[in-house]
């Protein structure tokens, strides 16, 4: 049986009547939230040697990370970012033995500070997650939306494909990654259509009648493929939000392209859910 439907309306914590505070309130005490895993809250309104104050101290005990969020109802700016990673450095340098992640959050994150924070976070590590306030039934709910994930610099020990065909993609991919790749060609080749592949050497291609919209990254190490589609700007959140739900590694990679981290047996499990996505792909593409 199908989840019954209840209609929602956009609307923003402040139009809802809260505050910043109640926001850092509420993550405080329920960190999951975030997305992030199951974390706990170490410390808020932690005061820095600068003069300011870190809204929210998350930490991963397990893998011992720390999470340093900064909170802000409405557009990310200028000083939100800066704010941001300068607390993370604070944090840093005060606990050097531990792992340090800088959270943002924020209701609306610009193309113009995605682009900012995207390229920062070939350096330091910045997740940038999106806040979404809806109104259903005369109650508030919020959704949090991961839109920018940590930067992965090419693995140290897995050399740059010079896999230029089917067969030697074959023979240099490790098997279940390269299956992701085959798994997803298989779904767009549903009643008889046909995608159109480019081997390249450091990713696959995949087109349709107008121009690419996928793009393939299978590994010789790791099980898991890294694939970038195009969704089109109007799918964007819908595509991050189906990804995120269903518990995939996505992140947003542009104004109208998302990453995400694919196995093998995500393609069996979550068949319908990834094939809903690649229709939209499909579309960007001008079609098969």
């Amino acid at each position: 049986m199908p989840i019954p439907y209840i209609d929602s309306k956009r609307t923003s914590l402040r139009k809802a009547g809260y505050d910043e505070l109640w926001l850092q309130s509420l993550i405080h005490k329920e960190p999951s939230l975030l997305g992030l895993g199951d974390l706990i809250s170490v410390g808020r309104e932690v005061r820095q040697r600068s003069g300011g104050r870190l809204d929210l101290v998350l930490a991963d005990p397990q893998a011992d990370i720390r999470y340093e969020v900064e909170i802000m109802l409405g557009a990310t700016d200028e000083s939100h970012i800066i704010r941001t990673i300068e607390y993370w450095d604070i944090e840093s340098r005060r606990y050097p033995l531990k792992e340090h992640r800088a959270v943002i959050v924020a209701e609306e994150i610009t193309n113009r500070f995605f682009n900012v924070i995207g390229l920062l976070s070939r350096s330091i590590p910045i997740i940038a997650i999106k806040l979404d306030a809806l109104e259903i039934d005369g109650k508030l709910a919020l959704s949090f939306t991961k839109v920018l994930d940590l930067y992965e610099s090419p693995e140290a020990d897995d050399p740059i494909s010079t896999a230029t065909s089917a067969q030697s993609w074959v023979e240099y991919s490790n098997k279940e990654s390269h299956e992701v790749f085959e798994k997803v060609v298989e779904l767009l080749s549903s009643s008889g259509r046909k995608p159109r592949i480019t081997y390249n050497a450091d990713h696959i291609a995949v087109g349709g009648l107008s121009k690419n919209f996928a793009w393939f990254r299978p590994t010789r190490k790791n099980r898991h493929c890294t694939v970038d589609l195009r969704v089109g700007d109007a799918n964007l959140d819908t595509v991050l939000q189906e990804f995120n739900t269903a518990g995939l590694d996505a992140s947003q990679l542009s104004s109208n392209a998302v990453r995400v981290r694919l196995a093998s047996a995500d393609l069996s499990a979550k068949a319908a859910m990834i094939k809903r996505v690649l229709d939209y792909a499909v579309a960007e593409g001008g079609g098969i």
